[in-house]
């Protein structure tokens, strides 16, 4: 399925985007800030973490299952 929309179109439909969000943060009575560091990095680590169990029991499963 091929993109027939021209750069300028998607520019402008990100703009229209950030305008959007602006309006409803406004409507809303809150700020948008940037993500802190240090959620961004709790994010990360939880997911490496995740990542790491489900490889973990991977590991084990290959070990114990498949290698008899």
């Amino acid at each position: 399925m091929k993109d027939e929309r021209k750069f300028k179109e998607v520019i402008h439909t990100i703009k229209g985007a950030e305008k959007d969000k602006d309006k409803f943060c406004k409507a809303a009575r809150i700020e948008r800030q940037p993500m802190s560091d240090e959620r961004f990095k709790l994010i990360i680590e939880s997911a490496l973490l995740a990542l790491g169990m489900i490889l973990l029991f991977l590991f084990f499963f290959t070990l114990f299952y498949l290698c008899r």
